[in-house]
């Protein structure tokens, strides 16, 4: 029976509305630049963000993970076209990379999967995606999920590998809950009608309820305070000059524990916002003793885009308000940041706003269903003007008896893209503001906006005069670069080839430019191809160095006090019974076979390959000939054709060019670690360089290669411990080079019960039994 469907939607508005800036007068305030600014900025520096959808929330060691990413664009989250590649990385329990892809976007979206083989532990797993510009903002730019996946016991133990609380080397912290009181806006300033929030989190990261009186220097009581949610709370306080305010704290056990509140100061603003009227934003700027309201400004700005900017134009007086519609905000956090008249940033409160966005989804279908029926679902996206809309979906459906829906601990396209993705640290049960939207959880999310910092948006960036350059340029496809050198100085002009035989012939060729780089761009190109790269120089080969550019994956920093998504036990286990059954059951009747490790079994002989790493054909070791580098451990040579004469039986070397003696003198191919190479480039190989050579003389051997070895042909294997960084060096300018290139994505099996050829007895055990990441809507 289908116990659940899990849609995920992206709808993308054609126009933000706000406030345009014009251009201002001699003479005019500082302030009033800063919209222009602002938008210069982020025209050089949009902000990239991705979501990935899994087709359910936890798996276990035999599983595939199904996924789909969306790459969206600046403030209204439109599907980027800015960057082509996506880099997604699985990281183990134990803070390594396990598994990484490259995938290439089209159109803002793209999808793949992990395969979790059975020498995988465990644990809890953490999946991140970033493209290379969103480096510019850092690793906690990157999307990062928690993904909890089960192992089983080993036989004969009771250990129990399911969902650790820790990343293994997470640094140890005390026992001790920390209790933080933020004032909103940054300021307590005396005598103003303030609002002071707090935040109490445990060691394990999660958020504590605590309860507690506010009391002055008198030892008087002010006002009792209670945590609303997850350790979050909110209280109002007008603190009296000269008088210092403590906060007597006690926690859920019983402890105590006193703590100073911000001390209050006769200069300075409180920024006030009421966030609690569905329609309205309500705006309070109050000045203290010491300080002048004159020509301060507000701007509001969510994505870099400004709603809604105003300045006090009043003389005297000691506040001013606005009330302001939130139509004319977008849906998520909005920065309020008041200014001073030298453009100074002072106070700052963020604000959600959060409301329908007016995407309806339709889902339609029958009733009832017959086992093991088709099931027809009819969908359709109306738009917020009644007409139909066009977006990109992602279909998992899921038993739900097996995986079981968590709507307040799971991370949304909504929360993730609006909420979480733009706050720093954890932000617990992110679904929980948006399931259903209520007085009290608009009360909580406020809170959250006074106890969170914001990640993506910092003032100085934007104010620095100077042209902020751009680090980690948007990837639209794959590029090859390096620089060519000669006794260590740069060589212009060189000649540099790019070749490869996957798939077909292809090379292609450049020029050095004066400091001896070169660059090969607008590759595409998948998985596990191999590159040779050349150059050719007039004079001094021997001397020549050609090295490549490699990127190298972001440092993957170790994450403490991470927040495991809450899975009742008894529940994994159920899941675990039903996984093991599900694949004893797919390997009897010989389908969607899964790669494992088999243990216990002593191999009483094997035939290892005579050449490691070899890429011939035919497979290792089967050719005419076989040559090892012990063969040529003593070799009493410098050039390699003087180390093969007389060693290969029926081949001659004629100006360091092997011809076979069967084929009438024919000159040989020569393939260097699977790719076709000129005798320029064999000439100036390094016998110490080569771990093998297999010799092709006779038509059994060659007839897989085509007729580029119609006359035989030298399979060269160079040593894997010659490799620099993630390239190989097998001759003088010349390397060998397997970047990462785009994965292509397996398809999900689902079984046919209309064909009549489907095998009707075997037992249907599958967790997820649907999975579809490219569903368009017209």
């Amino acid at each position: 029976m289908l116990k659940r469907v899990v849609f995920w939607f992206i709808f993308m508005p054609l126009a933000a509305f706000g406030q345009q800036s014009k251009p201002h007068a001699a003479g005019d305030t500082a302030i009033k630049a800063l919209p222009a600014r602002l938008a210069e900025y982020y025209a050089t520096h949009p902000t990239e963000k991705a979501y990935l959808q899994f087709d359910k929330p936890y798996y276990a060691i035999g599983d595939t993970i199904y996924y789909k990413a969306y790459i969206t664009l600046g403030p209204e989250h439109k599907l980027s076209a800015l960057s082509g590649v996506l880099n997604v990385e699985l990281v183990s329990p134990d803070n390594k990379i396990t598994r990484s892809e490259k995938l290439l976007i089209t159109a803002g979206t793209t999808w793949g999967d992990f395969a979790l083989t059975d020498t995988l532990k465990g644990g809890n797993y953490r999946v991140r995606a970033y493209t290379n510009w969103m480096r510019n903002e850092g690793e906690d730019s990157f999307f990062e999920q928690i993904i909890p996946v089960a192992g089983y016991p080993m036989k004969g133990t009771s250990e129990n590998k399911i969902i650790p609380n820790k990343i293994a080397g997470a640094v140890k912290t005390l026992n001790k809950t920390d209790v933080q009181f933020l004032p909103e806006g940054g300021s307590v300033v005396t005598d103003n009608y303030s609002r002071m929030a707090f935040k109490a989190i445990g060691t394990d990261g999660l958020g504590k309820d605590i309860k507690g009186t506010i009391t002055n220097d008198e030892g008087k009581e002010v006002i009792a305070f209670a945590s609303a949610h997850l350790g979050m709370g909110s209280f109002n306080i007008v603190p009296q000059a000269g008088k210092s305010y403590k906060a007597n704290v006690v926690f859920a056990d019983g402890t105590t524990k006193t703590i100073e509140l911000p001390r209050a100061l006769t200069t300075g603003y409180t920024l006030s916002v009421n966030n609690t009227d569905p329609d309205t934003i309500r705006l309070r700027v109050a000045a203290g003793i010491a300080s002048s309201l004159d020509k301060l400004s507000i701007i509001a700005q969510s994505g870099g885009t400004v709603y809604f900017a105003a300045e006090n134009q009043q003389s005297g007086g000691k506040f001013f308000s606005a009330a302001i519609p939130k139509s004319r905000f977008p849906v998520g956090i909005v920065q309020f940041t008041l200014f001073s008249p030298a453009g100074e940033p002072l106070n700052e409160r963020l604000v959600f706003i959060n409301r329908e966005n007016g995407v309806r989804l339709k889902l339609s279908a029958k009733e009832i269903y017959a086992t093991r029926g088709k099931v027809k679902l009819d969908l359709t996206a109306i738009n917020k003007d009644n007409r139909p809309a066009t977006g990109s979906f992602s279909v998992a459906v899921t038993n739900e008896s097996l995986v079981k829906a968590d709507t307040v601990n799971e991370n949304t396209i909504i929360s993730d893209l609006l909420l979480t993705s733009e706050l720093k640290g954890t932000v617990e049960q992110p679904t929980y503001y948006f399931d259903k939207i209520t007085e009290k959880t608009q009360a909580d999310l406020d809170n959250l906006m006074l106890t969170q910092g914001y990640r993506h948006f910092d003032w100085k960036h934007v104010l620095d005069e100077k042209e902020q350059a751009v680090k980690y340029p948007a990837e639209k496809d794959f590029s090859i670069s390096g620089r060519v050198s000669k006794w260590g100085k740069p060589v212009m002009n060189a000649a540099v080839k790019l070749f490869s035989n996957k798939g077909g012939t292809f090379m292609l060729d450049t020029l050095t430019d004066k400091d001896g780089r070169f660059a090969f761009k607008n590759l595409v190109f998948g998985d596990s191809t191999k590159f040779v790269v050349q150059a050719k120089v007039a004079k001094g080969q021997d001397a020549v160095t050609l090295d490549l550019d490699t990127v190298l994956s972001p440092a993957l920093a170790v994450k403490n006090n991470v927040v495991p998504l809450k899975i009742d036990s008894t529940r994994i286990y159920r899941y675990l019974d039903n996984q093991r059954n599900f694949f004893i059951e797919q390997q009897n009747h010989g389908i969607n076979k899964h790669t494992i490790v088999l243990r216990q079994i002593n191999v009483r002989a094997s035939k290892k390959p005579v050449i490691l790493h070899s890429d011939n054909l035919n497979g290792p070791g089967n050719a005419d000939q076989v040559l090892t580098a012990k063969d040529f451990e003593m070799a009493p040579c410098v050039k390699i054709a003087d180390c093969l004469a007389g060693k290969i039986s029926e081949v001659i070397f004629r100006n360091g060019i092997p011809l076979n003696v069967r084929q009438q003198m024919s000159p040989m191919a020569i393939v260097v670690d699977g790719n076709f190479v000129e005798y320029s480039e064999f000439k100036y190989m390094n016998i110490d360089d080569i771990e093998g050579i297999e010799v092709v003389l006779s038509l059994n051997y060659a007839a897989v290669y085509g007729s580029r070895m119609a006359a035989g042909g030298l399979i060269i294997t160079t040593k894997r411990g010659d490799k620099v960084k993630n390239y190989y060096r097998y001759a003088p300018g010349v390397v060998t080079y397997m970047p990462k290139g785009f994965y292509k994505a397996r398809e999900f099996y689902s079984p046919q019960y209309d064909n009549p050829h489907t095998n009707q007895k075997m037992a249907d055990l599958r967790s997820t039994i649907y999975w579809n990441p490219n569903i368009i809507t017209d």
